[in-house]
């Protein structure tokens, strides 16, 4: 059975918060984070969702300094018990590394701020007593000038991460530098994961791997005993109209590539999921501006237009 999930925002039920995000004159604290969660939680349990990504920044404040990592331990208890509840109701937790993290970054002391803010999370992971499936995913980040270089770096600093971080890490291919093919390389140097992500692979793709090679490429390389994760989302269509204003005409702007859409198109889905007949099972985190609403209009798009499938995603 696959598992779909949302990442981090939910609109659901008037919309639910998913972390503390007071200014910092407040004093936010993951303590209250994590009573956010706590309700996102019961949430998707009620929706029969089954993977969730945390927010990046569900520790506010600077994820590099102390205050952090005191955080982390002062919530030992509530960080427990919010991994219990996620474990009691089957919901497989995750997280995205921001994009300013690049641990490829020519600047040494910008890659040495990537790797504390990489083990933060890997730590928080840990407290929540997640298993393997709990996984970071990471950008190589930008070439800066010399794609292998950059890779090179990468791989490096990938290996004098601690064991704890280094067990967490996937890796995620983009739309503008680094391909799966890219990612290919890199994981028959470092041996690390690789999370396909269907729209990153449709914009950028210069080997022409076919979407079924891509999907048994990028499963084959996560390890035994920990079920594999993929990226699904929609080109965004439509067009952000702006009004006229103080004699300005008005201006229709067009989406940028790689945007993702509000909804997902359960068309492109209906195609993954052909493509993966035969493949090892995994789980699909759908990214799409909707959210929860949107993986629950994509299943019943999936009841009526292939219940068949519908039947093997949950």
């Amino acid at each position: 059975m696959i598992r779909l999930g949302v990442a981090v925002k939910i609109m659901g039920q008037g919309g639910l918060r998913a972390r503390d995000g007071r200014r910092a004159e407040h004093a936010p604290h993951l303590s209250v984070s994590l009573l956010l969660v706590r309700e996102v939680l019961l949430y998707l349990a009620s929706q029969q969702i089954g993977c969730y990504r945390l927010a990046d920044d569900l520790v506010p404040g600077d994820d590099t300094g102390d205050d952090a990592l005191r955080q982390v331990g002062a919530c030992a208890d509530m960080l427990a018990e919010t991994g219990a509840l996620a474990r009691a109701h089957g919901i497989r937790l995750s997280m995205h590394m921001p994009l300013h993290v690049q641990l490829a970054a020519p600047d040494g002391a910008l890659a040495a701020r990537a790797a504390a803010a990489i083990g933060l999370r890997a730590r928080l992971l840990d407290a929540l007593g997640c298993g393997g499936e709990a996984v970071l995913v990471l950008h190589v980040g930008g070439a800066h000038g010399d794609r292998q270089a950059a890779l090179e770096r990468f791989a490096a600093r990938y290996e004098r991460l601690p064991e704890p971080a280094r067990r967490r890490i996937v890796l995620e291919h983009d739309e503008d530098c680094f391909s799966l093919a890219d990612l290919l390389r890199l994981h028959q140097i470092t041996g690390a994961p690789i999370v396909l992500d269907s729209l990153h692979h449709q914009i950028n793709d210069p080997a022409g791997i076919p979407l079924g090679a891509a999907l048994a490429l990028a499963l084959a390389s996560w390890p035994r005993g920990v079920r594999p994760k993929l990226h699904f989302s929609s080109q965004r269509t439509e067009a952000h109209v702006l009004p006229a204003r103080r004699g300005a005409q008005q201006r229709v702007l067009a989406p940028q590539l790689g945007q993702h859409a509000d909804f997902a198109n359960p068309f492109e889905l209906i195609g993954l999921l052909r493509a993966a007949r035969g493949l090892p099972e995994f789980d699909i985190m759908l990214e799409a501006k909707a959210a929860d609403l949107a993986l629950l209009r994509l299943r019943d798009d999936l009841r009526r237009l292939a219940p068949e499938l519908a039947k093997e995603v949950a």
